[in-house]
């Protein structure tokens, strides 16, 4: 089982976590998106949830969102998850978000990843990494995959986060 679940969606409309006396008020948002397989979610998105490449997330954009679905939540509709990461994704673009082996297949053996011609791996502050990618906790963006299980998918930008599996 992949260690994060991921939503994907329209948001519709953001606004602000006013938490009364916290030090985390005003440090999360919170989105309702229009997601393509649940119909209305709510998103929690901390201060310390990762953005792929610090973008300002907007009402109107299609993003993936990633949240563990371990992690204890409401029992309310329509469904409200706390993100840990999230990925623009526009139209022709998707995003993963798992641990690779030396292989470089994913926990659910559904991806593996075709090297090839890719870009520097960064690290979540931007810095290249050099090391090497099996058992990280990669980001992953990309626009084509093949049908084949698993699905052989030539990423456009590899974020690692410096984590074990």
């Amino acid at each position: 089982m992949a260690y994060y679940t991921p939503t994907v969606g329209i948001i519709t409309n953001i606004s602000t976590m006013n938490m009364q006396n916290t030090a985390e008020s005003g440090c999360s948002l919170f989105l309702t998106m229009q997601s393509e397989d649940q119909g209305i979610v709510n998103i929690l998105l901390p201060g310390n949830a990762y953005v792929l490449n610090g973008r300002r997330l907007q009402a109107g954009d299609r993003a993936t969102f990633f949240y563990d679905p371990t992690a204890p939540a409401p029992l309310i509709y329509p469904p409200q998850y706390r993100a840990v990461a999230a990925a623009p994704t526009p139209y022709g673009t998707s995003a993963a978000l798992d641990f690779f082996n030396s292989l470089l297949t994913n926990t659910d053996n559904t991806m593996i990843l075709n090297m090839s011609g890719n870009p520097q791996p960064m690290l979540p502050n931007g810095q290249p990494f050099y090391g090497d990618l099996a058992g990280k906790l990669l980001l992953i963006t990309y626009s084509a995959s093949t049908r084949s299980v698993p699905a052989q998918v030539r990423p456009d930008q590899i974020v690692v986060f410096c984590a074990s599996a």
